[in-house]
């Protein structure tokens, strides 16, 4: 069976993430699969993903939104999820009948958490409304008006609303004076305004250091050494790297060119850009940071299986500083200008084109849940479905290794 499954943060108005909702989709299609059957292809490739990884890993411990339909509410599968790590969204298309009802009251009074999806006031799911702590509008699906129309005439008091589908700032800033306290969409990951962000020279570090190891394997350790070891945060942050889980060397390394010479080019040149990502990324939102970075890995392992090749220090590259215009609040050329980057890189990232971005917008449409999209890419580049979820739920894992 393949599937797709990818994680959509959930933010709070300060923008950290409280919890992730867990999109997915099997590969079956409606002649393979139908009613009840289809639910359970779906939901089995999902627990086998949470199981085989870890619902923690995936979502870092922060609560799971899965979207339950009625099959599922009655085949009781909610209970296979620990209660503080899920919340059962239950969508306006769920026919309120006496046993589903029950089912969910059961599972409300054994501390399971529920979320109205889709919101929009019908008098027939009032019972749903009296369990649920969450309430999800679409902020696409309706107008402010009817927003606020909704809002007046609910009974949502104590609720805490959940704005969805938040495309803009404007509309971030709209929610919240509606009285949101969740959010849900990549609004904090489109440029806001343009400006003239200058390095400072602690972030100069790291572009001094890419300029030194552009040239492949002819690299100057002596003078990279001496570059890091003027910047003590540099100088810190490398040894604890290199002694960390990740790398599981046996002995504990704090010679500063030693490090170097142990990790090799292409492990320092990935270890800046992660590193200069998370500084650059310093008053942003952390998803920010945590997306460029699942990006890069996504992309280095899944040039491992696609049919057209590339290096993994360019798909690297490609994934990880796709975001840099929104952390550097700049138009993506003057981002990028004093980085040493391919042209393909640089063609795919300023103007759109090219073969290497159609490697990264097969990304960008699974964290959207565009999965027809990625259907079509996917078959572009002869990759099966289920390798990339697999790909995908590594990447986020090495990802959370690595901020750990």
């Amino acid at each position: 069976m393949n599937s797709y499954l990818a994680r959509q943060p959930i933010l709070d108005k300060k923008l950290q993430v409280l919890g992730y909702e867990i999109l997915f989709r099997s590969g079956a299609t409606a002649d393979s699969f139908t009613g009840v059957d289809a639910d359970y292809a779906t939901v089995e490739t999902t627990i086998e993903s949470f199981y085989t990884i870890g619902l923690d890993t995936i979502t870092g411990r922060k609560p799971a939104y899965i979207n339950f339909t009625a099959s599922l509410l009655l085949a009781n599968v909610s209970t296979l999820f620990p209660k503080e790590l899920l919340v059962i969204e239950i969508a306006e298309n769920i026919p309120p009948t006496e046993e589903i009802l029950d089912i969910c009251r059961d599972l409300y009074r054994a501390g399971y958490t529920f979320a109205m999806d889709g919101f929009t006031n019908k008098a027939e799911y009032e019972p749903f409304l009296k369990i649920a702590k969450i309430i999800k509008i679409d902020f696409l699906s309706n107008t402010p008006e009817n927003i606020e129309r909704m809002l007046r005439q609910s009974n949502i008091s104590g609720k805490q609303l959940l704005a969805m589908r938040i495309e803009s700032f404007d509309m971030f800033n709209k929610a919240v004076n509606m009285g949101f306290t969740l959010f849900q969409g990549y609004f904090f990951s489109k440029p806001v305004t343009v400006t003239s962000k200058r390095l400072v020279p602690f972030e100069m570090s790291y572009i001094n250091l890419l300029k030194e190891t552009k040239d492949g394997d002819n690299v100057n350790y002596d003078k990279l050494s001496r570059i890091i070891r003027h910047d003590i945060a540099l100088c810190h942050k490398l040894l604890r790297m290199v002694n960390s889980v990740y790398y599981g060397f046996v002995h504990k390394v704090t010679n500063v060119k030693l490090a170097l010479v142990i990790l090799g080019i292409n492990e320092i040149r990935k270890w800046i850009y992660f590193l200069s990502i998370m500084d650059l990324g310093s008053g942003k939102p952390n998803e920010l940071v945590r997306m460029s970075m699942i990006r890069g890995f996504f992309m280095e392992s899944l040039g491992e299986i696609a049919v057209r090749q590339y290096s993994k220090d360019t798909l690297f590259m490609l994934g990880i500083f796709s975001l840099i215009d929104i952390l550097l609040e700049q138009p993506m050329k003057t981002a990028l200008q004093d980085l040493q980057l391919t042209p393909e890189v640089h063609v795919a990232l300023v103007s759109n084109e090219g073969e290497l971005y159609e490697f990264l917008q097969l990304i960008i449409n699974i964290e959207s849940g565009n999965w027809d999209e990625a259907d079509r890419l996917a078959a572009v580049f002869r990759v099966n479905m289920r390798q990339i979820t697999e790909h995908y739920l590594k990447a986020i894992k090495v990802c959370d290794e690595i901020l750990k």
